[in-house]
């Protein structure tokens, strides 16, 4: 089973496709309907079931491509872009800072 997001700028929403096969014959999941609880904390089975984590990745690299990320990690990610930044920004200074280095001893 296969899951893909597709971003629809035009329409400004994602789309979400399911694909499976089984022995060479192609299979799409069709819109979902909402049907009303009967109790509030009622039992229901699942809309879809993944029998392994794989088949999700391909939604996750959809959702990644589209800018979204897990909101619980969102201030973890940031920090680590920061901190990416930063180390960039001092292999930089020491790059061009060399540079002037040599240049001045070559003037000089």
């Amino acid at each position: 089973m296969r899951i893909a997001a597709v971003y629809e700028p035009m329409h400004q929403r994602v789309s979400l496709y399911i694909t499976h096969e089984d022995k060479g014959e192609a299979f799409i999941a069709q819109p979902l309907t909402m049907s009303k609880k009967t109790k509030r904390f009622g039992y229901s089975e699942p809309c879809v079931v993944f029998e392994d984590k794989c088949e999700l990745q391909s939604l996750m690299d959809d959702l990644w491509s589209m800018g979204l990320r897990p909101s619980a990690r969102a201030d973890e990610y940031k920090a680590q872009l920061g901190s990416m930044r930063d180390h960039l920004n001092d292999m930089r200074t020491i790059v061009f800072k060399k540079r002037e280095d040599l240049k001045g001893m070559k003037d000089g």
